[in-house]
């Protein structure tokens, strides 16, 4: 076999790999089989899952909420940490993390913080929005109405600590090497930075053992409850 030869079968199993590398990226930001066909493949985007809107219909004396009906396949919106951390604990057999309402909660503030921010970009359309019948809104006039509520949000959140060290000789050699987790700080990084709960941890010098986890959960989830309604 000769050296051109031997080249042209590395090039071509190089080939190959790379081929098999594209498609394994396309294939995981494919919508799944649930969602509309016309949500294009982006790779950019990431994974996407389906989105489940609810409605509220009447029964018996009162009201429930069911599924909307799609016909050609539902919504479908990107894959956040909260999907992964609630994957995680019910594979584990374990109930959901989080509720539906402190979820919501979650995504409408990294919503709003990615439209505040986005603001003064070019051609951006964060703001180029339509209210009920009233037609497009001013940008000013939007601008000014998300940045008050992204305001009563971070007022919600507060000036807490999730996770102290504490002051006393048992953590004199800690304080050079752990920080302190504040509520504020801990809500940008999962809810905005998309980053897990370990990430946190580690950023501020703590193990990410199961109770850090744990404690550091539960603060988030009060945290959350308090953004709720906003």
């Amino acid at each position: 076999m000769g050296k051109s030869e031997v080249q042209s079968r590395i090039d071509a199993m190089r080939d190959q790999e790379e081929q098999q590398r594209i498609d394994a990226v396309k294939d995981a930001a494919a919508p799944p089989d649930g969602c509309s066909r016309e949500i294009p493949v982006a790779p950019a985007r990431g994974p996407v899952v389906e989105f489940r809107e609810l409605r509220s219909m009447p029964r018996g004396d009162g009201f429930v909420l069911v599924e909307a009906p799609y016909r050609a396949g539902c919504p479908g919106r990107a894959r956040d940490i909260f999907d992964t951390m609630t994957d995680q604990t019910t594979r584990r057999g374990g109930e959901p993390p989080f509720t539906r309402a402190q979820v919501g909660a979650a995504r409408d503030y990294r919503a709003l913080h990615e439209r505040v921010q986005c603001a003064g970009v070019k051609c951006s359309r964060a703001f180029d929005v339509q209210i009920g019948g009233q037609g497009r809104v001013d940008f000013m006039d939007a601008y000014i109405r998300d940045t008050e509520r992204l305001a009563m949000f971070q007022r919600a959140i507060g000036d807490g600590v999730a996770m102290s060290v504490r002051q006393d000789g048992a953590n004199t050699m800690d304080r050079g090497s752990r920080w302190s987790v504040t509520d504020t700080r801990l809500v940008e990084m999962v809810c905005i930075g998309d980053k897990p709960l370990s990430a946190v941890l580690r950023v501020h010098g703590w193990p990410g053992s199961s109770r850090n986890i744990k404690h550091l959960r539960a603060a988030l989830c009060a945290s959350l409850g308090h953004m709720q309604g906003i």
